[in-house]
Parts: structure tokens; sequence; C-alpha cells
């Protein structure tokens, strides 16, 4: 059960005695030990316990599981290979009598005549249809502006650049990132990604590194399948968001946490002390300690639903280190959910709900959003065409939609999972090889892919980006003060999605 401090009580242990061990503002984390082995203790019945003793002033709730899980299908149950366009291909019957441009396979593809019998969500786990995908990338990476003295945290106005915290699965190796081993003394960010960050008692997130550098999600994603594969369903979760950061503000700096591994399962007690963790750091780097840095920007691409409505009062631990992250000037943006649904997923409906049929975004109903306390923001996602994805939670939490589905960022280019080519043989005129697409090869550093975990790391990139605009005129970090860092991210969410405080001027 959730909380901060470990205590393992049986289950014949007073509640009253465990009340010394309560921390006032978190509470502890409860792991039920069972007397009897051949039965695992029910979690459930605890809880329902729980609600009918009325002998303290605190209660117990369920450790949720978080999931950060984007569209990507297994290719033994969903794939395109299994109904494939070469077992009926126009080279059986000769390209140049139903030539392959003219009733190609593409034209009545798997991916449009889709292998499910129901279209609709299921369509962006698909490669062509917003799934995981290899693409390859022709264009230019993002022009960052250097200083000649090669200070990588400065702009060359002497601005500081904003730091954008992804707290997801790390960042792998890849030309815009630099390198990444799991070994921090031998890691490279390129400028870019700041992979030596710590606490003196260790890294900020609190996921362990994987057993081997293959199960590691950000370098061999194969941890769920190690033996069989495919891919993990979130291997290069966090350095596909990095590019979108990338992308829309050149210029930030990223700093990843390790919250979650390649399964996209992750444990919210865990998820909240690494927020905690991620706080201690900022507030060394608002005190200029050596080695720290201010966060002016996170993002949460996970979240979970209620088992029962009530359970929304014992949300408080989450809430509470969300709260005290902006409360120090730091901008949460939180993926809304990929289940096409309008029930409250969180924390994005921590968000302050508002009426986006209003031009600006209206505030309806504050929560805890204040002058002092910018809001959570909530991001849905958009289709290329702009439509909103079919898969996008909403409701009023929802703060602004933003493009999130068939996405092109970067990956690891250590990604190289056990699917192979269709047909692959030796070229015959080159020393070289022919194939289909590799659907699992990823050394080209580059993919497409769908999820609100996407369209949520825009909205970052672009409050980073108008942190920026305000830090380069002035020639510094912003205002030194925790006051005037809280004015520029409601600047700064303002300008990005015209979201104002209006008349929430005290919690709601």
């Amino acid at each position: 059960m959730r909380f901060r401090q470990d205590v393992e009580p049986t289950a014949r242990s007073s509640r009253a005695d465990l009340l010394d061990r309560v921390d006032p503002e978190f509470g502890f984390v409860l792991r039920l030990l069972t007397d009897r082995p051949d039965r695992q203790p029910d979690a459930w019945e605890v809880l329902e316990a729980d609600a009918d003793d009325t002998t303290t002033g605190w209660r117990l709730s369920l450790d949720h599981v978080m999931l950060a899980v984007p569209f990507t299908s297994h290719p033994f149950t969903s794939h395109p290979f299994t109904s494939h366009p070469f077992t009926s291909h126009p080279f059986t019957s000769h390209p140049f009598t139903s030539h392959p441009f003219t009733s190609h396979p593409f034209t009545s593809h798997p991916f449009t005549s889709h292998p499910f019998t129901s279209h609709g969500l299921p369509e962006y786990g698909v490669p062509g249809s917003g799934g995981r995908a290899p693409v390859q990338w022709l264009g230019s990476r993002p022009v960052r502006q250097e200083r000649p003295d090669g200070d990588d945290a400065r702009t060359p106005s002497g601005a500081v650049r904003p730091v954008v915290a992804i707290v997801d699965t790390g960042v792998g190796t890849h030309e815009w990132f630099g390198t990444y081993t799991g070994d921090a003394s031998r890691d490279d960010g390129n400028g870019v990604v700041i992979r030596d960050a710590r606490l003196p008692d260790g890294p900020i997130g609190t996921f362990p590194l994987a057993a081997s550098p293959e199960e590691d999600a950000e370098i061999g994603g194969t941890s769920t399948a190690p033996l069989t594969g495919p891919l993990d369903p979130v291997a290069g979760h966090g350095t596909f968001i990095a590019g979108i950061v990338h992308q829309v503000c050149a210029d930030a700096r990223i700093l990843p946490v390790r919250a979650v591994g390649g399964a996209g399962v992750a444990v919210e007690s865990e998820v909240i002390e690494s927020l905690r963790r991620l706080n201690r750091y900022h507030q060394r780097g608002l005190a200029g300690h050596a080695g720290f840095v201010p966060i002016d920007v996170v993002v949460l691409a996970m979240g979970y639903y209620h088992e029962r409505p009530e359970d929304l009062q014992w949300d408080h631990p989450l809430s509470q280190v969300l709260a005290t992250l902006r409360e120090s000037g730091v901008a949460v943006v939180v993926a809304s959910g990929n289940d096409g649904e309008t029930r409250p997923s969180y924390p994005a409906a921590f968000a302050p709900e508002v009426d986006r049929r209003s031009d600006p975004v209206r505030i309806t109903c504050p929560r805890d959003t204040s002058a002092d306390r910018p809001p959570i923001l909530s991001v849905g996602a958009r289709n290329p065409d702009g439509t909103t994805a079919l898969f996008s939670n909403d409701g009023p939490w929802v703060t602004c939609v933003r493009p999130g589905a068939a996405l092109v960022s970067t990956v690891p280019t250590t990604l190289d999972g056990p699917l192979t080519p269709s047909v692959r043989m030796k070229e015959k005129y080159a020393d070289s090889h022919r194939a289909t697409i590799d659907p699992e090869g990823f050394q080209g550093g580059f993919a497409t892919w769908s999820g609100t975990s996407f369209a949520a790391p825009v909205l970052a990139g672009e409050i980073a980006r108008e942190l920026l605009a305000v830090r380069v005129p002035r020639h510094d970090a912003g205002d030194a003060t925790v006051e005037g860092r809280v004015r520029d991210i409601w600047d700064a969410v303002t300008a990005a999605t015209g979201l104002e405080l209006g008349g929430a001027a005290e919690p709601g």
C-alpha cells in the first residue's frame, strides 16, 4: 500500500502501533505479510476493513499502478505480417501486369484495410497507422545556439537555458543526445542531456538499472520477453519524448529521471519518491549548490484511474509533491491518457477544469491553482490533420491538445529487436544486402509513434521556448526569487496555451 516509509507488520498488527512511524505529510508504505504460506494477503480486504475503522485520523489507500503505455501492437497477435501483403504479393502476379504501384499492397494494405475487424483505437498501434515503426529522417538536426566558450548551460546571450525534466525511462544513445550506457561515468549528453545529475545518496529516479544492457528500456529494450521478444512496449519511450522537446525547443536542456522500465508499469509510491527526489535536486539548484540546477518544466507521461470515486481523497501524496514543485517555479505537464475515456486519469485530472470552447481558454474550476501555484497542464493528442486523436482521453480537466499521433522523433540507435525483415538476401550488384524493412531495427535513430505521452512534451517544449524568450532580453535565468520564477511560469503558460489565472486567486 501507499506512502513513504516502509513497514512490514503482520496482518494482526495494530494500527495504533504504527502511529509513531507516520509522516504527517506523506504517510508510509505498508507491505502486508501473511501468517499462512498457502494464501497471499488481500490488500483490498484490508482497505475495506480500514474504511470502517474510526480509531485513528488517517486512512489507507491502494498504491496505484501507473501506466506509461502508448500504442504498440504485438507482432504475434496483431501484426500485419500475420496477414502480410507478401503472401499475395504483386510479384506472384507479375509487376508488369498488375504493377505494384497501381495495385500495390500499400493501397490495399493491412494498415488501411486493417487486420483488426473493428476499426478505431487499435489502429494506432500498427506501423503505418501511428504505431512504433522505423522511419528515415532527412532533415537537419534542430539548430541550437552554441557559445564559443563551450558553456552548455547558457545561450550566447548569457541566458540560462530552461531545464526540462522527463520522468520516464531515461534517454538513450542518439547523435542528438550523446551516449548512454547506464554508467554515468562513461555517458555523454552532447551538451543537451544532463546525464550526471544525482543526489548525494544516488540517482534522482528510483527505478533500478537493468540487470543487463539488453534489458534496459533505452539500450536493448527486451526486459519483458528477453528470450523471444518483441521489444518492450515502451522501449525508447523516454528518448522519443526527449526528441520532441528538442525539436520544439532546441535550446532547452533535458534531465532524464528514471521512474519506469520497458514494461511501462510503475508503482505510484516509487513515482512519488522520484518526484520528491527531483524536488530536492531542484531546491539545491535554486540555492546555487555546485552540481545542481533548477528545474523549469517536468513532463510526466503516465497515470492511473481510481478504483472508487471516493479514492480522490487519498491522492494527497502525489498531488502534494506536484504542488510543491509548482510552488517553487516548475511547470508540470501531464499526458491525459490513451483510452478514449472521459473518466478522469490522474495526475492529469489534478489540472483545473477549463472551457476550451472559449477564446482564450478559460478556467472554470481552479482546484489548487492560484497566483502562487501555477496549474498542472493536462494534454490530449491531435492527429496530423488537426482532428483530436480517437484514443485521447478528454474532459474539462484536459487543458489543451497538441500533436500526438504518428509523430516522428528520436529513438536509441541501440534498439534492434529480435523481429527481422520478412525478406533479406545478398545484393547482386554491390557488396551489401537488400531486404524489406526491419520492423524492430531502429539503428537509423528515428521512428513514428502515437500517444498522449508524446503530446505532453510538445507543450513542455513550447513552455521552455517561452521561458527562454523571457530570459534572453534579460541575459539571465529569470527572476532569482521563487515568486519571480512562479510569475515567469504563469507568463509562459499563458503564452503557450492562452490560459490565464483570471478569478482563480485562491486555491480551489
